[in-house]
């Protein structure tokens, strides 16, 4: 996903003003304050059999756009809108994986609800009727009935918790804003969230399931900001008593990870980063450096799925992220975390899934006592 750019602010004002009066609803869901997750409960749903590990997945599944599609956003393409048979085709992909990786808890990013882009599907309709999961939940986190940019139009695009058993007190919690864009470009930009379920194994404890997308291309201090309002989000779950388990997309590399900067690894043909006169120096979305030490409180408090000595050991086989289809993973982004610990070694990111989305699964089975 990419910053807006906004090329006329005057026209795209007077546009916004004018269809604001013609609608009943806001023009954005500027998402201000903790809301209610959305349920997907399938009317025959049976729940499976209680479990002493878990087996939990995190994939940020790029609104069904495949890597062979390239997206205006984040790999140096032309496309913002696509097809129909476009999208199923990548969503068929994505759910054949889930169905034969088969984890117990899912937590997908960039799931769209009827969007432009992804020609109008309801992808969480779509995956749920498509595979063994019985209970799911939605949370926006980007809603507009238009976003005057690229022709992108019409957006909901959120992150969903798919379960093989019952949830409920589904939670989705706004994140702070990016503080590096100008006010019109931030009012239809997207607003990352936390999004948080009480799972309920019959027979044995329930557990919370959290799950986050942080910023991808802020050059401030947005996602530190946003990886603390996460912490303490999690905190105040663990403090109930109950275990918890959490991943997602955090656009933020591992502290101790060799390379920190993706600039030019990154750059389009027509951009130029690090030469003299070069404004801005770094691309967005992929100058690590100064973010290097923030996810290090996110490890002191929580058992990680991939401990650091694993990943420093072995980075390249534990790459889960890259927009150029034309090259390998090259980067870490994805990640699970929890209150107990995982079973060691059971971390695995499915690198081999380089067509489906420009992010890896990851998954690991989780203790859940």
């Amino acid at each position: 996903m990419n910053t807006l750019f906004i090329k006329n602010s005057k026209l795209f004002i007077g546009l916004t003003l004018v269809l604001m009066m013609w609608s009943c609803e806001p023009l954005v869901d500027t998402i201000p304050e903790i809301r209610d997750g959305e349920p997907y409960t399938k009317a025959d749903a049976v729940p499976a059999e209680k479990k002493d590990t878990v087996k939990v997945m995190t994939w940020n599944i790029r609104f069904g756009c495949g890597t062979e599609i390239l997206w205006f956003g984040d790999a140096c393409g032309e496309r913002t809108v696509l097809y129909k048979k476009e999208v199923e085709y990548n969503l068929d992909r994505v759910i054949a994986e889930i169905n034969r990786i088969h984890p117990d808890v899912l937590l997908l990013q960039e799931v769209d609800i009827i969007s432009k882009r992804s020609a109008y599907i309801e992808q969480m309709k779509y995956i749920m009727d498509r595979t063994y999961f019985g209970y799911g939940y939605y949370a926006t986190n980007w809603k507009s009935q238009f976003i005057p940019s690229d022709g992108i139009g019409r957006m909901d695009e959120g992150n969903a918790i798919l379960s093989v058993w019952p949830m409920d007190e589904a939670k989705m919690y706004p994140l702070p804003l990016r503080g590096d864009v100008d006010a019109l470009t931030r009012y239809f930009y997207v607003r990352e969230s936390v999004m948080s379920v009480r799972v309920n194994m019959p027979g044995g404890k329930p557990f919370y399931a959290v799950n986050t997308h942080l910023s991808a291309f802020s050059t401030d201090d947005t996602k530190q900001r946003q990886l603390n309002r996460y912490i303490s989000i999690c905190d105040s779950l663990v403090h109930t008593g109950l275990p918890l388990v959490t991943g997602g997309d955090y656009n933020l590399i591992p502290p101790n990870s060799d390379v920190t900067d993706y600039c030019l690894e990154d750059a389009c043909e027509d951009e130029h980063y690090h030469g003299e006169g070069d404004d801005p120096m770094h691309k967005e979305g992929s100058y690590y450096t100064p973010e290097i030490t923030w996810l290090n409180p996110l490890y002191s408090k929580y058992y990680p799925s991939l401990p650091l000595e694993s990943y420093k050991n072995n980075q390249t086989d534990n790459f889960t992220a890259c927009a150029d289809p034309e090259n390998f993973w090259h980067k870490t982004l994805d990640y699970l975390f929890a209150s107990t610990p995982f079973v060691p070694g059971s971390h695995k990111a499915w690198q081999e899934l380089r067509r489906q989305s420009d992010h890896a699964p990851v998954t690991a089975y989780w203790i859940v006592k």
